[in-house]
């Protein structure tokens, strides 16, 4: 697979870009050729490049299942099934400077490289001011706040650990030169670029329904969860609650909940990144990285399972199936469509995750409203079971909920760090050994990736996260 790094990235950024007749996707060539906001000429030019700026998502080593798969493995619910598949070196937290994973790094910066593309071509170029061109600036300031959030939380230290102090990443905010040697920001600064880029886009967006695209109502869900990590509670509060309360989409009920996770999109489907049967061509993400007829590579803990078993009457419990080795472990959250386990969306946004972030925030805003945090947490409790007795919310029984309900979507490691909390991961189904890290902290210099020796290579103005020089 090709490697880029993100000094060769700013020479992709002398592009130009063309459409694909037989894919349609956004094509980029060498640093010698045309500039690269040459080939955008017209409001069809922008959709095509915003195309291929959400396509530079689905990478298997990005959005398509290494970001979501380090968010699950890391943590104490999902684990490699056994020594030897593809998710065992996430799991270990066996990454060093000599043997980073590329991906991680690289590939948001590829796509916030193209969104700069079209963010240029829409300030310097003499358009119309139409609708549509406000929206796709929407998106393309979301999508970019989007990848460098995903960039602080892989290799910036939490931001509650310091508030935000230490190193986060390079912040890319226009279209780079070749030369461009790109030192990194605080935490604080990153977080500080996002926030202002989505509150930007929801100046201009649509708030529209848009399958597989930000709208409006998917930069407020965006925000709440950036705030969340922040510990801005009441930002985080007030973008959740909005959501909640006025946007189109609902809960899955309880009868439809199991059945759901075989559909294109759902009614909970504020961000999903679409996935067809010709992305899915290569084998390499989530859904077949995890099903038992695929790699077979994930399975649930055997803490998760009996977390579950605690309410026998959980919906959820009928996402565990039988895997490869006929023990009920599999979590069936990318059953595949149309006969290939490895079409599957990615739930990027998803509503319970609003009400679990919005409960969690109540609870802990300079006014905290406890009547919205327990109809929030119970919303998503009774919901899993009708007959569940009611609770009152508490952060344990917030983050006990996000497990349950959000597994297998990379939150649970991230959710731990986020709260300085530590995560055991011993028993049951483990194969961890003492040079492992079994036990994940914000402490723990591991808990947040090297930087690439291919970037280091190229870059000398990048420092290295610390102890792992």
């Amino acid at each position: 697979m090709k490697k880029y790094n993100l000094k060769y990235i700013g020479g992709l950024l002398l592009l130009c870009l063309s459409i694909c007749s037989c894919s349609d996707f956004l094509e980029t060539y060498p640093a010698n050729s045309l500039v690269s906001n040459q080939a955008i000429e017209n409001e069809e030019d922008i959709q095509t490049a915003l195309r291929g700026a959400y396509q530079g998502l689905l990478s298997e080593a990005y959005y398509g299942c290494d970001f979501v798969v380090q968010g699950d493995v890391q943590g104490d619910d999902v684990q490699p099934i056994s020594q030897g598949v593809r998710t065992e070196n996430l799991y270990r937290f066996t990454a060093r400077q000599n043997n980073a994973p590329t991906g991680l790094w690289s590939r948001p910066y590829l796509v916030i490289n193209r969104v700069n593309v079209i963010l240029n071509a829409i300030e310097t170029k003499d358009f119309p001011a139409t609708a549509t061109l406000n929206d796709a600036k929407g998106q393309a300031l979301a999508l970019r706040a989007f990848c460098h959030f995903n960039l602080l939380i892989t290799y910036g230290y939490p931001y509650l650990k310091d508030q935000g102090a230490s190193l986060g990443v390079s912040l890319v905010k226009e279209v780079l030169p070749a030369t461009a040697l790109p030192e990194r920001s605080s935490v604080a600064e990153g977080y500080d670029m996002v926030i202002k880029d989505l509150t930007d886009a929801l100046a201009v967006i649509g708030s529209a329904e848009n399958d597989g695209h930000f709208n409006k109502w998917a930069v407020e869900a965006l925000l709440a969860r950036v705030n969340l990590y922040k510990g801005d509670w009441k930002q985080a509060f007030d973008y959740a609650d909005d959501v909640i309360q006025n946007s189109p989409y609902t809960l899955i009920p309880n009868a439809q909940y199991v059945n759901a996770w075989k559909e294109e999109y759902t009614s909970e489907s504020i961000f999903d990144l679409h996935i067809s049967g010709l992305s899915a061509g290569n084998r390499e993400l989530l859904g077949y990285v995890a099903h038992p007829t695929g790699y077979a590579a994930l399975i649930a803990t055997k803490d998760f399972i009996d977390l579950l078993n605690e309410d026998p009457q959980d919906v959820r419990l009928g996402l565990l199936q039988t895997d490869s080795e006929n023990q009920k472990r599999f979590i069936n959250k990318y059953p595949g469509r149309n006969g290939s386990v490895a079409v599957n969306n990615m739930r990027v946004l998803r509503l319970s995750d609003i009400y679990l972030i919005g409960a969690e925030a109540a609870l802990k805003k300079p006014q905290p409203d406890q009547t919205k945090a327990d109809e929030y947490l119970n919303a998503i409790i009774q919901r899993a079971n009708p007959a569940a007795v009611h609770v009152t919310a508490t952060e344990e029984l917030v983050l006990k909920e996000r497990r349950k309900e959000l597994v297998m979507e990379g939150h649970r490691f991230f959710d731990a760090m986020r709260l300085g909390k530590a995560i055991t991961r011993s028993g049951g189904f483990h194969f961890l050994n003492n040079v492992d890290l079994i036990n994940p902290t914000w402490s723990d210099f591991r808990c947040v990736k090297p930087i690439p020796q291919a970037e280091i290579d190229v870059n000398h103005n990048i420092e290295q996260n610390p102890d792992y020089n």
